[in-house]
């Protein structure tokens, strides 16, 4: 079984599978900037992605389970947002020559020497000037949510090293209330690719 039939599968058997809010950080992420283009990664049943159409973005949501992309786009319709909706892995649509302003990868745990090719790939897919915003399960939580393996956790170094030449804007952990009901630490990284870049 290949991991987006896996996911589908695993969506099929729940209305829903995550939380309908959008990560309170990336409300705050996007606060400052106006609306523009925006790319949602491994965007599931597209909660940051409706709120980003919501506030104005022309979104793009790619995730490779068509299951949770048909719940986004049954969304979208009803309140009559426009999000295009690409059903493909993340690793090959980043091959694809766009750019975008904002770009979300939220809670997005391969291995270790994986997450280093995803965020190689990752930084020329934001524009110059443009953001990243990014949350996923801190080390911290390791044994309370999330992967049960500490290789798919995310921490502080990790980020710094792979984007050193963007400017922080935040780098925090957060222990927000999250979809099972756990509170357990992400990291919170908010990233600016120089204009120069």
């Amino acid at each position: 079984m290949t991991q987006a039939q896996a996911w589908n599968e695993r969506y099929a058997q729940n209305d829903r599978l995550w939380i309908p809010e959008a990560d309170s950080s990336l409300k705050e992420a996007a606060a400052d900037i106006e609306p523009t283009d925006a790319l949602d990664l491994g965007c599931g049943e597209g909660r940051n992605a409706l709120y980003l159409a919501r506030a104005g973005f022309q979104v793009t949501a790619v995730d490779f389970a068509n299951v949770a992309l048909e719940r986004l786009k049954a969304v979208a319709t009803t309140e009559g947002l426009t999000v295009q909706t690409v059903c493909e892995d993340m690793f090959t649509y980043l091959t694809s020559p766009h750019q975008f302003h904002f770009v979300v990868l939220a809670n997005i745990h391969p291995p270790r020497d994986r997450r280093q090719a995803l965020y190689k790939a990752i930084r020329h897919v934001i524009t110059p000037g443009g953001r990243l915003y990014l949350i996923g399960h801190h080390v911290d939580s390791l044994g309370i949510a999330g992967p049960p393996d500490k290789d798919l956790l995310i921490d502080e170094d990790e980020i710094k090293d792979a984007f050193r030449d963007f400017v922080v804007r935040t780098l925090r952990k957060v222990s927000d209330i999250s979809d099972h009901g756990h509170s357990a630490p992400s990291l919170v990284a908010v990233l600016d690719r120089p204009l120069e870049s």
